[in-house]
């Protein structure tokens, strides 16, 4: 039997809770308190430079600095920092929760109500902070733990900013995820309690829609998005979406107050929200009295550091899907969807990376596929997949994941639309499709199938239910046969 690693002589590591490529997050046992704790440790990989390494250690300090100044219940305690055999750790208070974005991807948008009162508990901890003349500079989902009980921690306080200090950064580079970034930093502004809120909003609209509104398949059309392109909002409720308008009105000296952001968030938990003139989402004006053209190009070109290259969050170290997420058109094993949206031939394939329907009246008219089941045959244009077949025998097609995106909400649920299926389906088809890739050495085909209006509202039929799923299926590109399981 290993023996049990023990920090500091008191610190006893029993599980790994997430890996990344700068350390390991573990749960710990206390033994002078007896208590539960999770231990954050910096582990960079061999070579790198010793610069470099300062520079990470620096940030896990400024954390422990920095959450040791804020008393807020949604702020993660650090309980020590040891130094130890070359290593540099993190006592912190362990946290049994899911981050925001991991809630969003397997089970969907949230709740108006719901999201504000999660919105509420953030604000407070981005209240106490700027009291305290910090900047957080990396509101996300990922960095917003919520717990099954509704309490919420925001963490990942690695590389946030003393109003007064100089950025922590080697090169001068913006430090953050560009798809939380507001336009008056990507302008060349300083950090500032408005960027902490723009990316709040940023935040919200990413959970109650199921998607991120600015996040494109590379930095710069992500960087054009937040600067030419309002927020689609098709789920919010009107007062939500009043808030959230308001905190990403691209002029920071026009952007809604935390204040003001408070007042509306309560009065939507209580349920005694109006909703006023909307405050307008600009975007036209330039802060900084620069060209965006050259500023955009200047941070696309590598001015913007992913704060994930450091850490995630304490619980996991969660690997940005910026770039990443949506692969580039050439690559064998892209993530990028088609926009083809011509009609196709009864009996043609369906084609890979384009959205199909299922159900009643759809491109696929029976789906009786479950969990990560094959099926015999492709997927053909008006031909029905009535069964499975082993997936350790040849076969055409595996369902390699699913999610039931309203899975909160009653059967009785409207349609949500085919266009908002096909944009959740894109998502997470496309983040599932990455691992589901990274385990074959075939170049793959795979779409996203959503259901038809006729098969959701199916739901109560009794002899055969309809689905309110969207599934995520893949095939070899060539129309080989498929000899094992890609999934697991």
């Amino acid at each position: 039997m290993q023996q049990q690693r023990v920090i500091a002589n008191r610190y006893a590591l029993l599980a790994e809770l997430g890996r990344g490529a700068m350390g390991v997050v573990w749960r710990a046992q206390d033994q002078l308190l007896d208590r539960a704790v999770a231990i954050k440790e910096l582990h960079p990989p061999q070579g790198i430079a010793a610069e470099e390494r300062t520079v990470l250690e620096e940030r896990m300090l400024r954390e422990a600095r920095t959450a040791g100044r804020l008393n807020h219940p949604a702020v993660v305690t650090v309980h020590d920092v040891i130094r130890e055999d070359g290593r540099t750790y993190l006592a912190m208070e362990l946290v049994n929760a899911a981050d925001l974005a991991t809630v969003v991807q397997r089970h969907g948008p949230r709740d108006s109500v719901w999201m504000a009162g999660v919105a509420l508990q953030v604000l407070g901890a981005l209240e106490t902070a700027h009291n305290a003349g910090i900047v957080h500079r990396d509101v996300k989902p990922s960095n917003i733990m919520v717990r099954p009980d509704g309490a919420v921690k925001l963490t990942d306080f690695g590389i946030a900013q003393a109003m007064d200090d100089p950025r922590l950064t080697t090169n001068g580079g913006i430090v953050g995820s560009p798809a939380y970034m507001s336009p008056d930093r990507l302008h060349g502004w300083e950090a500032s309690p408005a960027s902490d809120l723009w990316a709040l909003g940023v935040t919200l609209a990413h959970a109650v829609e199921g998607i991120s509104p600015f996040e494109r398949t590379s930095t710069a059309s992500t960087l054009h998005a937040i600067m030419n392109e309002p927020p689609v909002l098709r789920r919010a409720s009107p007062a939500l979406a009043e808030v959230i308008r308001g905190l990403l009105t691209v002029d920071p000296a026009r952007r809604m107050t935390a204040d003001q952001a408070r007042s509306r968030l309560v009065a939507i938990v209580q349920g005694t929200a109006q909703i006023s003139a909307p405050v307008p989402v600009q975007r036209t004006k330039n802060p900084a009295g620069k060209n965006p053209a050259v500023k955009i190009a200047a941070v696309a070109l590598g001015a913007v550091l992913l704060a994930g290259a450091a850490f995630g969050g304490y619980l996991a170290f969660r690997p940005e899907n910026g770039d990443a997420a949506g692969g580039t058109p050439t690559s064998e094993n892209s993530t990028e969807w088609s926009t083809d949206t011509a009609p196709l031939p009864m009996g043609a394939p369906l084609l890979s990376r384009r959205i199909a329907t299922f159900g009643r009246g759809g491109d696929v008219p029976q789906w009786n596929l479950s969990g990560t089941e094959c099926a015999k045959d492709f997927l053909i244009q008006g031909s029905p997949v009535p069964g499975s077949v082993p997936c350790d025998k040849p076969h055409g097609i595996q369902l390699f994941a699913a999610a039931t995106p309203l899975w909160d909400q009653p059967k009785s649920v409207a349609y949500p639309g085919l266009q908002w299926l096909s944009d959740f389906a894109k998502k997470y088809c496309g983040e599932q499709f990455q691992a589901t890739a990274s385990r074959s050495k075939e170049a793959l085909g795979f779409t996203g199938l959503v259901p038809t209006e006729q098969e959701w509202q199916a739901w109560n039929d009794p002899a055969a239910p309809g689905r309110q799923e969207v599934l995520c299926v893949v095939w070899k590109q060539d129309r080989a046969p498929l000899a094992g399981t890609l999934v697991g």
